[in-house]
């Protein structure tokens, strides 16, 4: 049985015991401390008509959401997701029918940056959705998955886009930077991170994360809880490479390990943005919405880099890497994971056709 005490601060905690073992939980007013303690009362089934969606979700965030490598966007989707009108429902009424309304009313709802929402991120919702379904089905809330039956949209065609030489030198420029000294803000900062990911194939978080213990001449030992794989790999340089991060390390002035220290993940995502917007390279769309030309993302400086790995040098005319090479060079243990990243132009391909 569940008992409540009042703490010195003034919140009130809930103790009860399962199979022997304490537990607690503390809540800011009485009436949430009563609330919780009536749900662990009932059984599981029980429960599942009490309980709402949205507190799922909340407790999933908490304890689930923390062991991941994409903790924080996975984060802001569960944010999002526990203030809509569908996580207010119990879990004993969510259905298939109001999970397909869901995301054929979320497919029309109209994007920050023009158009409608993409496709691709209804279907991440999705997934995280079924991760909190499964979740509650693990503590016996739920005994069947009410996203059975749901039609998920299509998945898109792979981006195409990659960061051409005249686009990475408007990339630069916008940044007020010369590419060549020492970059001396995070707005340059940015710029040399992106024009790193287009000579490593590294990504942005692999790139923020190096600490000067890792670069071992021109390569970086990359340990596995830095990589999204959680498995490590080194990472050859190029001596381009080698010389951007030689100004990152020449530009720092504070005794962290991390060669990019005054750049968080979440400036550098804000500041890509400016930049891309700066450098016009921004997406493009029609009077219908369609997408005429994508918008030049962070993530493209890796497929940048695969595609130039694996087209012809122009010197000995075979590939710079061939494609087991260019997989320990990008973390891919899915060869078809690998070939979305090659994207040469139909007019190259010709090219080499004769």
């Amino acid at each position: 049985m569940a008992t409540i005490s009042k703490r010195p601060y003034g919140t009130y905690e809930v103790q009860w015991r399962v199979d022997g073992n304490r537990h607690s939980k503390t809540f800011k007013t009485r009436k949430e401390a009563k609330e919780f303690a009536l749900q662990i009362e009932l059984n599981p089934r029980q429960r599942s008509s009490v309980v709402t969606f949205a507190e799922v979700i909340k407790q999933y965030a908490k304890n689930e959401t923390p062991k991941k490598k994409g903790a924080k966007w996975e984060t802001f989707r569960l944010n999002r997701l526990a203030e809509t009108s569908i996580a207010q429902n119990a879990l004993d009424d969510l259905t298939p029918n109001l999970f397909q309304k869901y995301v054929d009313r979320r497919l029309k709802e109209p994007a920050p940056t023009g158009g409608t929402i993409a496709t691709s991120t209804v279907i991440r919702e999705l997934s995280t959705i079924s991760c909190v379904l499964s979740y509650a089905r693990k503590l016996d809330l739920l005994e069947n998955n009410p996203l059975e039956g749901v039609k998920w949209p299509q998945a898109p065609e792979h981006r195409e886009r990659v960061a051409s030489e005249e686009e990475q030198e408007a990339i630069i420029l916008a940044a007020g930077w010369d590419g060549k000294t020492p970059p001396l803000n995070s707005t340059q900062l940015t710029a040399l991170a992106f024009i790193l990911s287009c000579r490593t194939g590294m990504r942005a978080g692999e790139i923020l994360a190096i600490e000067k213990s890792w670069i071992d001449g021109n390569v970086i030992h990359l340990p596995a809880p830095a990589t999204k794989t959680n498995s490590r790999r080194d990472v050859a340089l190029s001596s381009d490479a080698k010389r951007l991060l030689d100004l990152v390390i020449q530009s720092k002035n504070d005794d962290s390990p991390r060669v990019f220290s005054r750049l968080s993940d979440t400036r550098r995502d804000a500041l890509w943005r400016k930049l891309r917007d700066r450098a016009g390279l921004n997406e493009i769309r029609d009077s219908a919405g369609n997408v005429i030309i994508e918008g030049l993302n962070f993530h493209d400086g890796r497929a940048t880099f695969a595609t130039w790995a694996a087209s012809p040098d122009p010197k000995t005319g075979a590939p710079r890497l061939d494609v087991l090479g260019l997989a320990r060079q990008t973390g891919h243990k899915n060869i078809k994971m690998l070939m979305k990243y090659y994207r040469a132009s139909a007019e190259d391909i010709a090219k080499r056709l004769g």
